[in-house]
């Protein structure tokens, strides 16, 4: 349940002055008192107030129909589709969206979040959040208002969220290419604290567990956040013994891929999420596929259940996913 948010009226409570004292104070006028000034500064922080800055064009009871959207990384096609998804929504809604990214930083996400309910008012957050530890950040922000997390899930934070089937999907592309003959399968991931990264990293162990293969530590390559960090990453591991790499984004694949056709070598790829042009490649490759708009979708479907009132536990959905072979004579299902 969100919480009302402290007014100018609350603070003026607390620090036992007037409304236009506490206006004064916020708009740093002059001509108030350091010792009032001091009071009023100490409640507004006791209470969490700050102002609202669309304020004076909305009248009681009104909105500012807009909800936020924040995500990692707008130039990543996979971003701007879920976003593309949630604006459909917003739109059936008489709502605007306001996109933000947080380029993996925690410090971003912090300061976006803070100045989108805060300051600005949105009704609802759909957020990606970052890998550092946010459990408090997100539990005082779902005070104000619905907050509903994409792909990725926080721990700590009882909250609705819409993400992909990780392990599972990374399961099966790894199954794939374990029944193909390889055994020697590398794998090139992102941070292993965003769940996404753990869980794909987990699909991928068990498969080789239920293939009786045993897991090489030597084979994975963590913490690779870019198009040319997975491509090194690929050229190092092509210096050792290897079948196939799994890489478990559509970036990291890319990387892959460079690396792969500069080697010349053999080597299998797969991937989890579809790559932009895989169709036109000369070798197939094997990915993980699903609708990204879905999850926009999905997750403002969500938020305007709850900013329309609804009530209930934290749900969670969980989207399937799908095995395709693209590029070489066709793209047909894993």
């Amino acid at each position: 349940m969100s919480q009302r948010r402290p007014t100018m009226h609350d603070v003026a409570r607390a620090a036992g002055v007037s409304p236009a004292t506490v206006s004064r104070v916020v708009n740093n006028e002059r001509y108030v008192r350091e010792q009032t000034r001091a009071l009023v500064e100490s409640a507004i922080a006791g209470l969490g107030f700050q102002r609202n800055e669309a304020a004076r064009a909305l009248r009681p009871g009104q909105t500012t129909e807009t909800i936020a959207l924040v995500i990692e990384d707008l130039a990543n096609p996979f971003w701007s589709a879920v976003a593309h998804g949630a604006e459909e929504v917003a739109r059936r809604h008489g709502h605007m969206v306001v996109v933000g990214s947080t380029r993996g930083s925690y410090d971003r996400e912090r300061d976006l979040l803070r100045d989108l309910v805060l300051r600005r008012r949105v009704d609802g957050v759909l957020v990606v959040p970052t890998a550092e530890a946010q459990a408090d950040l997100h539990a005082e922000l779902s005070r104000w208002v619905p907050v509903v997390f994409i792909d990725r899930t926080p721990s700590g934070v009882p909250a609705d969220a819409v993400v992909l089937d990780n392990s599972g999907g990374a399961r099966r592309a790894v199954e794939h290419l374990l029944t193909r003959g390889h055994r020697r399968i590398a794998y090139i991931g992102g941070s292993p604290k965003v769940t996404t990264g753990a869980r794909r990293l987990a699909g991928y162990r068990q498969a080789l567990k239920g293939a009786g293969v045993p897991f090489d530590r030597s084979l994975v390559r963590m913490n690779v956040a870019t198009v040319s960090e997975a491509r090194a990453a690929a050229t190092d591991l092509l210096g050792g013994r290897i079948d196939a790499i799994f890489a478990d984004n559509n970036r990291m694949c890319v990387g892959t891929l460079h690396a792969v056709h500069d080697s010349r070598q053999p080597v299998e790829t797969a991937a989890f999420d579809d790559v932009e042009l895989a169709d036109l490649l000369p070798r197939p490759v094997t990915l993980v596929t699903y609708d990204p708009t879905e999850l926009g979708t999905c997750g403002a479907d969500m938020l305007f259940a709850r900013i329309n009132g609804a009530s209930g536990p934290p749900r969670r959905t969980v989207l399937r996913t799908t095995l395709v072979t693209r590029g070489g004579n066709g793209s047909s299902p894993g």
